[in-house]
C-alpha cells in the first residue's frame, strides 16, 4: 500500500497565492478606510473637471429641427460625437457671440481630435429675421444652427438643470457620443478649463 505524501512546497505555494489574490482585492477597501477615518486631510475636496457635472445623466428626446441652411437635423446627430450645446433665445447679442466663439475656439484646440467634436446651437429665433439669421450663420461657417418651435419641441426643459430658464441662462452643455447630457460651463467659465475637461475626456473615452 502506497501512502501520499502532501507536497508541502506546493502547498505554501498554494496559501501565499490565495494571500495575494486575498490582499490585491482587500487594497482599496484598507486604503478608503484609511483615508476617511485615519487620514481625513488627504481626501480631495474637489474634483479634477472644471465645468458642472450633470448627475445623473440626461439622455436627450428625440428631435427633429430645420437649421438656419434649410437643413434637417434630428437626434442621430448627436450619436459618435461630443457634441457642445449653446442654447439662445432672441437676437444674438453680444454674450451671444462670444459663447459661440468660444465653443470654436476650444474645440480648434483639440487638433487631431478635432473631429471628434461638433457644435449645435439651439435657437428660439422668433422675431429674428432671416437676414440676421443668415448672417449668423456665415460668421460661424462650422455651427450648426438649428431653429427651435414655439414650444421648444421638447428639449429645452432638458437643459434645466437649477430652475435657471435654459434659454437665458447663456451656457454651454457638453453631450455625450451617445446623446446624454452631461456637463454644463456657465457665462464666466474660463476655456482653458474646458480645453482640460475635454482633453481628459477624449484622452481616456473610447467613445465619439
Amino acid at each position: 500500500m502506497t501512502t501520499h505524501v502532501p507536497d508541502t512546497a506546493a502547498r505554501t505555494r498554494s496559501r501565499a497565492s490565495l494571500l495575494l489574490v486575498f490582499a490585491l482585492f482587500a487594497a482599496p477597501v484598507v486604503l478608503a478606510w484609511l483615508l476617511f477615518f485615519v487620514f481625513p486631510d488627504w481626501v480631495p475636496t474637489s474634483t479634477v473637471n472644471n465645468g458642472t457635472l450633470i448627475k445623473p445623466v440626461r439622455p436627450l428626446p428625440a428631435f427633429a429641427l430645420t437649421t438656419v441652411s434649410g437643413d434637417s437635423v434630428d437626434a442621430g446627430f448627436l450619436q459618435g460625437k461630443w457634441t457642445f450645446i449653446y442654447l439662445h433665445q432672441g437676437a444674438c447679442d453680444r454674450d451671444c457671440v462670444e459663447q459661440l466663439y468660444k465653443v470654436r475656439q476650444v474645440r480648434l484646440t483639440q487638433g487631431k481630435n478635432i473631429d471628434r467634436l461638433q457644435r449645435l446651437m439651439l435657437w428660439d429665433a422668433a422675431g429674428v429675421d432671416e437676414a440676421a439669421r443668415n448672417e449668423l450663420q456665415q460668421h460661424f461657417p462650422g455651427q450648426v444652427i438649428a431653429l427651435l418651435p414655439a414650444n421648444g419641441n421638447g428639449l429645452v426643459p432638458v437643459f434645466n438643470v437649477d430652475g435657471k430658464p435654459p434659454l437665458v441662462a447663456e451656457r454651454i452643455y457638453l453631450v455625450d457620443p451617445v446623446g446624454n447630457l452631461m456637463m454644463m460651463y456657465a457665462p464666466g467659465d474660463e476655456p482653458r478649463g474646458m480645453v482640460k475637461d475635454l482633453e481628459r475626456l477624449l484622452k481616456y473615452s473610447g467613445l465619439g
